[in-house]
């Protein structure tokens, strides 16, 4: 069986900002939260827009359109910057525009132009009975990452580094959320594991170059 790729990372910084840390916590709604908010509620219209002619374009051709296909990969990108930012795993602003790089942040799926129409219709009438366990332990599991950003937060404060264990927790419980989005917009077929660590054939960091030693694999 060829498993899709997933190439999902966020590298931990060896020091963080306190004053950075200190403005998201307490000013973050203002600069933050408010801007990006709506620029988020524009791109989840797009990827509603999106999620229709995605559909019937597979239901009628069986093919995923390529542009549906880049608009959601680069939308997936957007989202991931905004909550490494507001998690408070990445120091900088996170950029609006799609097509901006952001250093230390990636997400990448290969494009596959061919999908079941069986599969589809599985998916869309089923998908999220088949994903109730995935999502009640992510749910948990994201509860879990802003109780313990609590910790982060003070360990950053007086040390300027984010803590291992928590780092590797919240970067492990969003690759995990976004393996549960990828079935569901049938990016793949692979039903997710119960786990957010990175499968063998999923062994890349922020380069695409499995041998680079400057990313902390999570």
């Amino acid at each position: 069986k060829n498993l899709t790729t997933m190439n999902f990372h966020i590298e931990q910084q060896e020091s963080y900002s306190r004053g950075e840390l200190l403005l998201r916590n307490f000013l973050g709604f203002l600069y933050i939260m408010i801007p990006h908010l709506l620029v988020s509620l524009c791109y989840g219209l797009v990827l509603m827009v999106i999620g229709v002619i995605r559909f019937f374009s597979i239901l009628i051709t069986g093919k995923f359109p390529r542009n549906a296909h880049n608009a959601m990969v680069q939308i997936g990108r957007y989202n991931l910057r905004l909550t490494a930012r507001i998690f408070n795993l990445r120091d900088g602003y996170p950029p609006f525009t799609l097509e901006t790089e952001d250093e230390g942040i990636i997400f990448d799926m290969p494009y596959v132009e061919n999908v079941n129409r069986g599969r589809l219709l599985i998916r869309t009438l089923f998908g999220g009975l088949l994903l109730i366990p995935h999502i009640f332990i992510v749910g948990l599991r994201i509860y879990g990452v802003m109780f313990a950003n609590i910790y982060a937060f003070f360990m950053v404060l007086f040390t300027k580094k984010f803590p291992d264990g928590v780092f590797k927790f919240s970067v492990e419980t969003f690759r995990w959320n976004y393996r549960m989005n990828n079935y569901m917009v049938y990016y793949t077929d692979d039903y997710p594991p119960f786990h957010g660590r990175v499968l063998p054939h999923e062994n890349q960091n922020i380069d695409g170059d499995s041998t680079a030693d400057h990313l902390v694999e999570v």
